[in-house]
């Protein structure tokens, strides 16, 4: 596929440990206990990011975002994603103090949105988000068997670690287009094709 301007890897751990792997469970059953699921944060975050662009943009006189913005959401996004990998199972641990520090994520180029243009994308991003949250389904799956394999064995197997990877980086990309801050629309593919990144090596 050709380059997309999105780019997200995970540093990939030479093994997983069954504590983190019951941490996570417990963190599941936690926000389960509040009512609060992933699906819905992260259908709170690809409608929140376009009602946010849309008022910054709207309260402006100019018509480009503010400089400030930008940076600010790619951040957010680089946590977000560093948390998805530690709960999506690509990922051993959560990062002390920077998301550099389990994956690597970068966006390219600059985007000149409107607040029309930004709200618009809660529509145009359905298609994707629909497939999403059915690769999501079986992504559960997949999930379930690295567990067990986590649990077994301390190890994730090839196919499942891509597999999940390229899920958190499809979601990823979802959002980057939510918040505007990439123009052309995500890829239905888990391949990455990074021209900057260097390739993600495997974490001790």
């Amino acid at each position: 596929m050709a380059s997309y301007p999105v780019h997200f890897q995970v540093v990939r751990p030479e093994r997983f440990t069954r504590l983190q792997l019951a941490i996570r469970v417990l963190a599941f059953v936690a926000l389960g206990v509040l009512g609060i699921s992933f699906g819905a944060l992260f259908l709170a975050a690809y409608l929140g990011l376009p009602a946010f662009v849309a008022s910054r943009l709207a309260g402006q006189r100019a018509a480009p975002a503010e400089p400030g913005d930008a940076p600010r959401l790619t951040r957010l996004l680089h946590w977000m994603a560093a948390v998805s990998a530690w709960t999506g199972l690509t990922a051993e641990h959560l990062p002390a103090r920077s998301p550099e520090e389990t994956v690597r994520f970068e966006i390219e180029g600059q985007t000149h949105p409107t607040p029309a243009s930004a709200l618009w994308r809660v529509l145009t991003g359905l298609p994707s988000a629909l497939v999403l949250a059915l690769l999501g389904c079986l992504g559960g799956l997949v999930w379930l068997w690295a567990a067990l394999s986590v649990l077994l064995t301390e190890r994730v197997g090839d196919g499942a670690h891509h597999y999940l990877e390229g899920l958190q980086r499809w979601s990823v990309r979802l959002l980057a287009y939510q918040a505007s801050l990439v123009d052309e629309y995500p890829p239905f593919s888990f391949a990455d094709a990074p021209p900057h990144l260097p390739p993600a090596r495997v974490a001790p």
